[in-house]
């Protein structure tokens, strides 16, 4: 059993320059004794060292208030919690709780905007952008989810909500992935003890990925070489530089001329935005053909429409070409992949043409070949049984 005393003090051995003085939180933990910082400062007068209250007649008085009130809170919640578990309280381990942004530890969405807001320069941009919309879809089910309420029942409820909302068997198992990382370093900060979930398994559908094959990309060129209209050409441009090199919808986008490198061995050199990794992309002269003179250094490559309108463009493209399969713009990465590594059978060139991170990633096109493979030879089975 911890023994702990906690109250917020006013230390006047230094004055600020507005006369004001800080107000610290005292705190006693088996017999070390330490002062934290509020953040806060007021007026002697404005201070009740018995009642542990500030004057209505301070500027922001509430705010403070509340403040020092939730300083105080976490830190007994902290010290009874670890009484209850009988754990002895490390300075150390009180000092990080106590030393992050104040929030709701009880809401499991109040600690994922703090974690994604307090470690944002050790993730990528992809990676910040995929929990902050993790983050927002979860708001829109509940504004508020408390730890406790975290449970099986709650996850069939979420993915029957994400169903309704449209989302994909692999769109709901990557919300799935993000709720599992923010429960994990939940796990490793001490605010649960079990994973909730630890028993729910979300599988992603990998037989649903749609690439184009060698024939159908040559449909399209010749289609783009044709009479189209500005809107689909122009779509139609970048979405076949993607299939030529691999690049996300968000490296299209950002693209500029300064990442190519024109010459007798032409490259693009960039950073990923998902991953933060720099890859280098030889050009074949497929993907050449279709970059634009203009060689501004900071002027972008393509003019690339929002996903919704590039998706929703494709869908017409493909009817033109007579391509009957359901084509996103990310279909161009896993056409990239497949055609890749089924010419070349090397399957750590291409992960690191992709720029992934884990070669594990890049196993899943390994299977789509060995799928095909599986198709072809079974295709010998059907003829000999139809003569």
């Amino acid at each position: 059993m911890n023994t702990t005393h906690f109250r917020i003090i006013q230390r006047t051995e230094v004055t600020r320059k507005n006369g004001t003085f800080s107000l610290y939180l005292y705190a006693n933990i088996n017999g070390v004794k330490k002062y934290f910082t509020t953040g806060k400062s007021i007026l002697p007068k404005h201070w009740n060292q018995t009642t542990q209250k500030v004057s209505a007649n301070c500027n922001n008085f509430v705010e403070i208030q509340d403040a020092i009130d939730l300083y105080l809170s976490r830190a007994r919640e902290f010290a009874a919690r670890a009484n209850l578990e009988k754990q002895t309280i490390e300075l150390d381990a009180f000092e990080r709780m106590l030393r992050g942004e104040v929030y709701d530890q009880t809401d499991f969405l109040a600690f994922m905007e703090h974690d994604i807001k307090n470690n944002c320069s050790k993730y990528s941009k992809g990676t910040i952008a995929n929990y902050n919309v993790q983050l927002a879809k979860l708001r829109g089910f509940r504004k508020k989810l408390l730890f406790q309420q975290i449970n099986p029942f709650f996850w069939r409820e979420y993915e029957s909500y994400l169903i309704g909302l449209g989302n994909n068997p692999n769109t709901i198992h990557k919300a799935f992935k993000t709720l599992k990382v923010f429960i994990n370093r939940a796990l490793e900060q001490g605010l649960i003890q079990v994973n909730p979930l630890s028993k729910v398994r979300v599988e992603k559908n990998e037989g649903s990925m749609q690439f184009l094959t060698m024939e159908e990309l040559g449909r399209l060129e010749k289609l783009y070489k044709g009479f189209m209209t500005p809107e689909l050409k122009r779509t139609l441009q970048y979405f076949l530089f993607s299939c030529y090199t691999g690049l996300r919808f968000s490296d299209i986008k950002e693209l500029k001329h300064k990442h190519l490198f024109l010459g007798e061995e032409s490259y693009l050199e960039k950073i990923m935005y998902k991953t933060n990794m720099k890859v280098r992309i030889p050009l074949i002269e497929q993907a050449l053909r279709l970059i634009p003179s203009k060689a501004i250094s900071e002027l972008f490559v393509f003019q690339v429409y929002c996903n919704q309108v590039t998706n929703r463009h494709l869908k017409n493209v493909m009817k033109l070409a007579g391509i009957n399969k359901s084509i996103s713009f990310h279909c161009a990465r896993h056409t990239f992949a497949t055609i890749t590594l089924g010419l070349s059978n090397d399957i750590a060139a291409v992960s690191k043409l992709l720029g992934h991170t884990k070669i594990e990633t890049t196993q899943i096109y390994a299977k789509v070949q060995e799928e095909q493979k599986r198709r072809a030879m079974g295709m010998w089975a059907e003829k000999r049984m139809n003569t």
